[in-house]
């Protein structure tokens, strides 16, 4: 709890220096995920019975707030997608049922210990805890599936744009997500089973042993992602939206329902660029991106993403891959090229990472590169 306190502390000061919105988002889910261990930790150091002998009973006291990991999350995932994101006025709305949260438990919490004590024994008070229970893993479960949505789409995106895409995959961030997933199913079983077994306070330590896990492998993990996203989300949604081809995208189309090109001109921009691309090769350039082929090719940047989806029936990424792990077959096979290992030959042809050739390889032939070279 304490190293994740330090390190929500370090990511706070390397957001305010780098001013990336990120660091602030997840330094407080780490803060308040810190917080949700207290309740138990002072319990097993007996602070429960000692502030209960002074007369301030701590029961009801909202040490943590389970209602603000969601948004959180959800926002801390756009940071991480798009370069222009930013902590907004609108974006207060998602404080309205942490802010209740507090409200009611302050409420509660500060009433006469009879009175609190007779209320949260009593049906209201019960119905009143089981509520915001429920409300709790449901909006919690919604701002997932809506990370992972943002996600996906994230994922959809930077294909169509970039060649290499490398580290902008944020394979931390689906892990990330897929974390807190299981980690929530696991809180909702754990607290049904609790609603029929007599757990105390050594019954929740698998509980908390597990919260205390997922605080320790977000903390470490998430400080040592320091990278800020390259990608214009808003922007690129919008430019890759008119080039899917229908079947990818059906509402987009028929909001664009009249083509960029005429089936006449489709081959003709076809046949154009694929010569090209085998003449000038500019996919041996690793930084090549859906921009700077536009601007050699003539074409703007999305009627050339349409020409690619349309006519070739690929992606940017994956467009772009083909020539690259062609001229890989090609260098294994040629003489001067026996020298070389299988790396230096895709950094060679295009490749970037080890990676992204090890995906790119795969994908288009079945094989992994080792294995295909033998």
């Amino acid at each position: 709890m304490l190293q994740a306190l330090v390190i929500a502390g370090m990511l706070l000061f390397r957001g305010l220096r780098r001013r990336h919105p990120a660091d602030f988002l997840l330094s407080g889910l780490l803060f308040f995920l810190a917080c949700s261990l207290i309740e138990h930790f002072i319990g097993f150091m007996g602070v429960y019975d000692y502030a209960r002998e002074q007369g301030h009973d701590l029961t009801f006291f909202p040490f943590d707030n389970p209602f603000v990991y969601g948004p959180l999350i959800l926002l801390y995932t756009r940071a991480l997608t798009d370069e222009q994101f930013r902590l907004e006025k609108q974006q207060l709305l998602h404080a309205i049922l942490p802010v209740a949260h507090y409200v009611i438990h302050f409420s509660i919490w500060a009433l006469p210990d009879a009175p609190k004590f007779a209320f949260l024994d009593s049906k209201p008070g019960y119905f009143l805890q089981t509520g915001l229970d429920v409300l709790f893993y449901l909006i919690t479960a919604w701002y997932l599936w809506q990370s992972f949505m943002r996600y996906n789409t994230y994922r959809r995106l930077i294909v169509q744009e970039y060649s290499n895409t490398g580290q902008m995959t944020l394979q931390w961030l689906r892990i990330f997500l897929y974390a807190f997933s299981a980690y929530l199913i696991f809180d909702f079983f754990f607290n049904l089973a609790g609603q029929f077994l007599a757990l105390w306070y050594t019954g929740w330590y698998w509980l908390n042993l597990t919260r205390a896990l997922l605080l320790y492998y977000l903390a470490a993990t998430g400080w040592s992602y320091t990278e800020k996203s390259g990608v214009q989300f808003t922007q690129l949604e919008k430019r890759t939206s008119v080039a899917l081809p229908e079947n990818e995208l059906e509402a987009v189309a028929q909001a664009n329902s009249k083509p960029l090109f005429t089936p006449a001109e489709l081959e003709l921009r076809r046949t154009a660029l694929a010569a090209y691309m085998e003449s000038a090769q500019p996919w041996l350039d690793p930084e090549l991106n859906l921009t700077s082929l536009a601007g050699q090719s003539g074409l703007n940047a999305v009627q050339l993403s349409y020409l690619i989806n349309n006519a070739f029936g690929q992606n940017f990424n994956d467009f772009v891959n083909t020539y690259r792990v062609e001229a890989v077959k090609q260098k294994l096979e040629a003489p001067e090229f026996q020298h070389y290992s299988l790396l230096a030959i895709a950094f060679e042809s295009g490749f970037n990472s080890k990676a992204t050739f090890n995906r790119a390889f795969k994908k288009m032939t079945g094989n992994a590169p080792s294995r295909y070279q033998k």
